[in-house]
Formats: C-alpha cells, sequence, structure tokens
C-alpha cells in the first residue's frame, strides 16, 4: 500500500505509477517488459499534465482516457504503438482497482483500436539458401551468422531467446537448447536438426576461445552479441543476398509454417515456440493455411464449374444458359482440376458467347 506521511493512501498518479512499476518487478516481470511499461506510463502522466487531468488517480473519468488516446492517435504512431499505449494503462488502472485503490476503472467499456490481421510471407527456401550464401563459414563474422540462421531457422526462437543463451544451455549430444529466458520468464527445451549442429559446433570450435559465456558474441573484441546488433546484422545480409525484408521474427514465421506444412503437429510446434495458447500458433502457420486454401480453389472454382456445367449440358453458340441448367452441375461439385476456363464474358449487345473450349 502507498501511503502518506499520515498514514492515509497515496492515491495520486505519479506515486500509484511508480508503485505499480515495483510491483512488477517484484512479480517476476522481464526487464525487457518493465522498461516498456515505464515509457508507456510516464507518456501518460506526461499527457495527464499538459491536459489538466486530476492528479487523484479516484478522478479519473473515461473521458480523461478518450483525450489520452487521441493525443496518442494524434501523434502519428502506427496502430500497433496506439494499441500498446491503450494495453499497458489499462493494465495499470485494473490493478489499481483490484488493489482498491479506485473504485471503477475508467478502461471498463474503452475499447482498444483493432489491428490489422497481417500475414508475414515466410522465407522460401531459395531465400534462405540466398542468405546463408552470403555467410562465409571461414570467417569468424559468417561462421556466427550461417549458425545464428540456422538456429533460427530450425528452433523458432525469438531473439531476445537468442541473445540471453549461454554455451552451457547447448546440449551438442542430444541436439537441445534449454531456454532460460523464455516470455513471461517460462523455460523450455527447443531442439535443432544435423546441420543447425554442425554450424554451431564449426562457430563455437573455431572461433570462441573461451568455454563459458555467451554463446554468440560481437566479432569483434569478444564482446556480448546484443539485439540491435542481430537486427542490424539480419538487414545487411538481407541486402547482400537481394532478399528484403530479413529480420529474425520471419525466421520464426519460417519455422511454424514449414513445420505446419511438413507434419508437425499443432501442440509440438506450440509448445517448441513457447506459446501458452493454441490461437498463436495458427497465427504463425496463416500464411501456410490461406496457400493450402487456395490450391484447393481449382477443384471448385464456381466460374470453372459453370464452363463445365455449360459445356456438359451441351450448350449452343449464342444461347444463353438459364438457372435451371447450370445449377444441378454447380450442385454436384465437379472436379476440375485438370482445367481451368476462361471466363464466358457479356459481349457487346447482350449475346451469350457460349464457353471457351478448354485448353488441350
Amino acid at each position: 500500500m502507498s501511503n502518506n506521511r499520515n498514514g492515509h493512501r497515496d492515491t495520486s498518479l505519479e506515486a500509484l505509477i511508480d508503485l505499480y512499476l515495483v510491483r512488477c518487478q517484484v512479480e517476476g516481470k522481464s526487464p525487457n517488459t518493465v522498461t516498456a511499461y515505464a515509457e508507456t506510463l510516464k507518456l501518460f502522466q506526461r499527457i495527464a499534465a499538459e491536459e489538466g487531468f486530476p492528479q487523484n488517480a479516484q478522478a479519473i473519468t473515461p473521458g480523461h482516457i478518450y483525450a489520452y488516446l487521441g493525443r496518442i492517435a494524434d501523434g502519428g504512431v502506427s496502430l500497433e504503438t496506439r494499441h500498446r499505449r491503450h494495453r499497458e494503462v489499462r493494465f495499470l488502472f485494473s490493478w489499481l482497482e483490484r488493489m482498491d485503490y479506485i473504485k471503477e476503472n475508467p478502461f471498463a467499456r474503452i475499447k482498444n483500436v483493432r489491428l490489422p490481421q497481417k500475414i508475414v510471407e515466410p522465407f522460401s527456401p531459395e531465400e534462405v539458401a540466398r542468405i546463408l550464401a552470403v555467410c562465409d563459414p571461414a570467417t569468424e563474422l559468417g561462421a556466427r551468422d550461417r549458425a545464428i540462421i540456422l538456429l533460427f531457422l530450425d528452433s523458432g526462437l525469438r531473439l531476445n531467446e537468442l541473445v540471453q543463451l549461454d554455451l552451457a544451455d547447448v546440449d551438442f549430444e542430444s541436439q537441445r537448447i534449454r531456454v532460460r529466458c523464455g516470455k513471461g520468464n517460462k523455460q523450455r527445451m527447443v531442439a535443432f536438426g544435423g546441420q543447425a549442429g554442425d554450424a554451431l559446433l564449426h562457430y563455437v570450435q573455431g572461433f570462441r576461445a573461451a568455454d563459458e559465456g555467451q554463446l554468440f558474441r560481437a566479432a569483434r573484441a569478444g564482446q556480448p552479441l546484443s539485439r540491435n546488433l542481430v537486427r542490424v546484422r539480419m538487414q545487411q545480409l538481407g541486402r547482400l543476398a537481394g532478399v528484403p525484408k530479413t529480420h529474425a521474427h520471419r525466421f520464426r514465421h519460417t519455422f511454424a509454417t514449414w513445420a505446419i506444412e511438413n507434419g508437425a503437429r499443432e501442440l509440438d510446434v506450440q509448445y517448441l515456440l513457447g506459446h501458452s495458447t493454441p490461437p498463436m500458433v495458427r497465427r504463425y502457420s496463416a500464411t501456410y493455411n490461406a496457400e493450402k486454401a487456395a490450391r484447393t480453389h481449382v477443384n471448385w472454382s464456381p466460374g470453372d464449374l459453370l464452363a463445365r456445367s455449360i459445356e456438359a449440358q451441351g450448350v449452343s453458340d449464342g444461347q444463353r444458359p438459364s438457372p435451371q441448367t447450370v445449377r444441378p452441375m454447380l450442385a454436384a461439385g465437379s472436379n476440375l482440376a485438370l482445367w481451368r476456363s476462361t471466363a464466358c464474358q457479356e459481349q457487346d449487345g447482350g449475346a451469350w458467347p457460349g464457353p471457351r473450349a478448354a485448353p488441350s
């Protein structure tokens, strides 16, 4: 409880935000999460001061929240940023309500901005081959980059998880890696295959002098490898290989898509990715599912079925087919995988040209 000098509960925004951030640390939120929360909440505090919000958290109303969200929207930031700014301040007020610092949550009836469901295209095998081709395994930088790429591709690791790996986390014999710093501080085991194992062993035996410490290191002076260095290096490799949008998270999408495409169970992929719910895995595999659905379209294309039904009923050139003529064939679900009809188009004057011949 936050108390002032007279023993009463301090419900000022400044004091409660500081207390909430302490709570996040005590309850084991990751340093990155606490830093992100602090940034958003300090921004909320600054906007509250500029807009003349009451400093007592109990007096904050939905109107104040809309004013804050309006300022965020006017700032020209992305929908993703707006969504995060909303979510992280809502977390604060939900906690305040739960701890009885406020009687009613001003966010209770305010909906967050909708995020578009973006499908991240996985790498093609040819793109991955081109990226690997620009990594020279005879050099420390090339050996490290090749090992990182194959490990991303083979394990689905997050960028933050990869840079926090120690050499002791890798079991080369069982081809397993212990992820100690997963999202939400959840540990898990992930697997890697022979190609990734060979690349890792080549890098470790050939270029890492120490037998402990961080698995991957910056090429200069053996300094620890940071997330930002990996981001920059992935972009550089993508430019060298002529592969746009080369980044760590795209390898994670590729891992999930390729795994499911090659028969991996959704539950296994869910565990290896470190997700707690199946819907998250379905987001990563959305590209494969969309492509799979598109490939089946040739079997039931309504336009092709229409053309085939007209052909099967023997409709002569210039005769307009009736719904009674084509409906039975459409309902039958004829398989048209062997040919694709060009569309029958209305010509000038409205004459029906009849179906065009199927390609031989």
